[in-house]
Parts: C-alpha cells; sequence; structure tokens
C-alpha cells in the first residue's frame, strides 16, 4: 500500500522530470544541429576561399618561374655584354699600343711639318683638286 502511494504521488513527479530531461534533450539536440549547418556553411565558404588561394599560389609560382627564367637570361646577357666589352676595351689598349710602338719608330711622326701641310691634310682631298 505504501508502495502504491509513493509509486502513485512520484509517479507525476517521476515524468515530469523525464518529460524535462526530453525536452532538454530535444532543445539541446536542436540547438547543436543548428550549429553544425552554421559550421558546415561556414567550412563550405573556407573550402572555396582555399581553392581560389590555391589558385592564386598556383599563378604566383608560374610567375616566379617565368620571372627567374627571365632573370637567369638577363644575368646571361648582362655577363655576355661584359665579356665583349672587356674584349673591345682590350682590343682598343692593344691598338693603341700598336700605334705608340709604330709612331716611336717613324721619324717623321716627330717632325714638325710647316701650317701648310696641316691645312691641307684639314681641308680634305676634295680641296687639294681645285688647286
Amino acid at each position: 500500500m505504501i508502495g502504491k502511494l509513493i509509486s502513485a504521488k512520484a509517479l507525476p513527479w517521476v515524468a515530469g522530470g523525464i518529460t524535462l530531461v526530453l525536452a532538454l534533450m530535444g532543445g539541446a539536440i536542436w540547438f547543436l544541429m543548428q550549429e553544425r549547418d552554421s559550421l558546415n556553411q561556414r567550412a563550405g565558404e573556407l573550402e572555396a576561399l582555399n581553392q581560389q588561394h590555391a589558385e592564386v599560389i598556383r599563378q604566383q609560382s608560374e610567375d616566379y618561374t617565368e620571372l627567374k627564367a627571365e632573370l637567369k637570361r638577363r644575368d646571361e646577357a648582362v655577363s655576355k655584354a661584359a665579356q665583349e666589352r672587356q674584349a673591345a676595351e682590350r682590343y682598343a689598349r692593344d691598338q693603341i699600343e700598336r700605334l705608340r710602338n709604330a709612331l716611336a719608330k717613324d721619324v717623321c711622326a716627330d717632325t714638325r711639318h710647316p701650317g701648310v701641310v696641316a691645312d691641307v691634310l684639314r681641308a680634305g682631298p676634295g680641296d687639294s683638286e681645285k688647286d
């Protein structure tokens, strides 16, 4: 009899408690599902952004490779130009030295000439035919 009395008085409380627990669990599940949907949407946005960044990185990598090849080509061109300039300067120095040696041995090179000779040489070949 006491068991029936306790169970009769406790049953509404137990049923209410179970209902409350189920309602709280349902609310928690609904909240978690909403949160999951929000996180899935955010993950999709981040994935799209990640793909965009990957494409930008790929393009920049191609640009970097092209620039690196261009710099190598330019470095080679500058090196070749410097070598050619040095060769031209060496050739010019050799020619100057040959001329100095040739003029050093030439007696006429150190001789003073009259001003008329210099004038005729400055005038050029066209004027000498008129004379």
